[in-house]
């Protein structure tokens, strides 16, 4: 139920934030993202799980750490924008499935963000963005129930973007805080901590 709830919720801040603007000055894009991320498991812990560094080429939409899940935030990114666009809004979208003699193990994130671009004269303008998500882990063994836990992201990024033609290269420095994750018997699933990443990304856009 909370997972039913939560995406149409999600859907509707992204749509919040896109501004308004007539149908032929609207803009789309769609991009994904490489880089480096740094997860820093929050003290509750007692320094038992030390800090985890991951690299993607893509920057997958998840990565699975021994028995620690790790949401990357890359995946698909859909962007939307006016005819000038100062201000834009992105739905960052990743999937994960693993399958293994029956047992299964799947995670999904969905992540709204608002963007503002700095006007410059130039083709290189500064940005910074802000956002919140919400990531599902579910887990399916061979025999006996299933379980799940779903956990919220909240954070923002710095970064400098290149106009390529209708593409656009990206560059950015961000920070999100991921809270704790636990299925119905409080057993937990997704650990809680802070999230700094270096992205590159690039993104099509259909103007």
């Amino acid at each position: 139920m909370k997972t039913r709830l939560a995406v149409p919720v999600l859907l509707l801040v992204l749509l919040a934030l896109v501004p308004a603007a007539p149908a032929a000055a609207f803009n789309w894009g769609v991009g994904a993202d490489l880089g480096y991320n740094m997860f820093m498991p929050a003290s509750d812990y007692g320094g038992d799980i030390e800090n985890i560094s991951y690299f993607g080429w893509p920057l997958g939409s998840q990565l699975l750490f021994g028995e620690v899940p790790l949401s990357s935030g890359g995946g698909l990114r859909v962007s939307f924008a006016g005819e000038k666009p100062t201000h834009e809004a992105w739905l960052g979208t990743s999937l994960s499935y693993f399958s293994y003699s029956g047992t299964s193990l799947h995670m999904l994130g969905l992540n709204a963000n608002y963007q503002y671009n700095f006007e410059t004269s130039g083709g290189v303008k500064p940005y910074v963005t802000a956002g919140a998500g919400l990531t599902r882990l579910g887990y399916s063994p061979e025999s006996g129930d299933g379980t799940s836990a779903m956990s919220a992201t909240f954070g923002g990024g710095v970064g400098i973007a290149h106009k390529m033609g209708t593409g656009r290269l990206r560059g950015e420095v961000r920070y999100d805080q991921i809270t704790e994750g636990n299925d119905d018997d409080d057993d937990t699933l997704i650990l809680k901590g802070g999230n700094l990443g270096f992205r590159l990304g690039f993104d099509l856009w259909s103007q």
